[in-house]
């Protein structure tokens, strides 16, 4: 749960040095080097300078929020997220930080108000705010409310059912309707049946058109991501690994990119030698693809078999490696 707390936090600044004068880039260069250092309260201490000679800038203020929950600082991360709901009101992402805090903290009760606000007054009304929820009661041990606000979340579009399968979900595990959602998500993940056709525009300027691809003997995996997804960086390698292994043998990669920049996806795609198709529309979320899918979260693999059959959604590292030679070995 921390580290997807920091990722949240923190990924959208990845790429805002170019936005940024001389001497605020030098600055933010200097924090996210000691932060990638590990040097969290180095990182702090520059944090706090900045704030000095800077204001309070919003990059700032979230940066030192993140470091606070990293030195485990909870206390002083809830009273600086007080403090900021004071001045600005309950934002969905205050409230968001305050139930991550209090989650931490085990302050059950308060996480679970803080939860049930953000989902409250979002906007978009999404699955995770839910499944916050879900997680909640889970800790609680109301196994019904849990699986309500389980269900809450599937009825938004929630797909990731693999995540379904950690330790932490053992108590859910002991009733029988745990397992019917977990059918349902499969269903309208659409596993064992045709994959969703789309065409979509490449970054070369031609159109894809998964018709063209799909049951004509190939095994296609259609990885949803975004350079600015750190999961999905980390995935890369080992994508180039299985590409390189089995592009001969019949096997296909689709990457459907949810960046908002083609200059940085195009600059990314060559730094790191990646060879195969990639889709571009810059509508991040919003990609028609991205919605016809249903993704809502990165990255997002689904493996098609010779004939087109969406066989498995999800699998990743060693199970993904096994799953592409079990397909690549079936008969035609």
């Amino acid at each position: 749960m921390k580290k997807i707390i920091i990722f949240t936090l923190i990924i959208s600044f990845l790429f805002l040095y170019p936005a940024l004068g001389a001497d605020r880039k030098e600055t933010y260069q200097k924090i996210y080097q000691l932060y990638g250092q590990k040097e969290y309260t180095k990182a702090l201490n520059a944090i706090e300078k900045a704030i000095n000679d800077f204001g309070s800038e919003a990059e700032l203020l979230k940066l030192k929020f993140n470091l606070l929950v990293n030195l485990k600082k909870y206390n002083e991360a809830l009273e600086f997220i007080d403090k900021e709901i004071k001045k600005s009101g309950e934002t969905e992402e205050l409230v968001s930080a305050r139930y991550n805090v209090l989650l931490l903290q085990g302050k059950l009760q308060e996480a679970l108000k803080a939860a049930m606000k953000k989902e409250k007054i979002a906007k978009n009304k999404s699955p995770w705010d839910c499944m916050n929820i879900m997680h909640v009661y889970l800790r609680m041990g109301s196994k019904s409310d849990a699986l309500d606000w389980l269900q809450d979340a599937v009825s938004r579009g929630f797909i990731s059912y693999r995540i379904l399968a950690g330790k932490k979900y053992a108590l859910l595990k002991e009733e029988k309707r745990f397992y019917t959602i977990i059918k349902t998500i499969k269903m309208s993940v659409g596993l064992g049946y045709p994959a969703k056709n789309f065409s979509a525009p490449l970054l070369s300027g031609e159109t894809f058109a998964l018709s063209r691809h799909r049951g004509r003997g190939k095994v296609v995996l259609i990885d949803f991501w975004a350079t600015w997804c750190e999961p999905c960086r980390k995935d890369m390698a080992q994508l180039k690994e299985y590409y390189k292994q089995f592009k001969d043998k019949g096997f296909e990669i689709i990457g459907i990119s949810l960046d908002s920049s083609e200059k940085r996806l195009k600059e990314y795609i060559e730094e790191n030698n990646l060879d195969w198709l990639h889709i571009y529309s810059g509508k991040v979320w919003k990609d028609p693809v991205v919605v016809r899918y249903g993704v809502n979260s990165l990255p997002s693999y689904w493996l098609l078999d010779k004939k087109g059959i969406l066989r498995s959604f999800d699998l990743k590292g060693e199970k993904l490696r096994q799953a592409i030679t079990l397909l690549l070995a079936e008969a035609y």
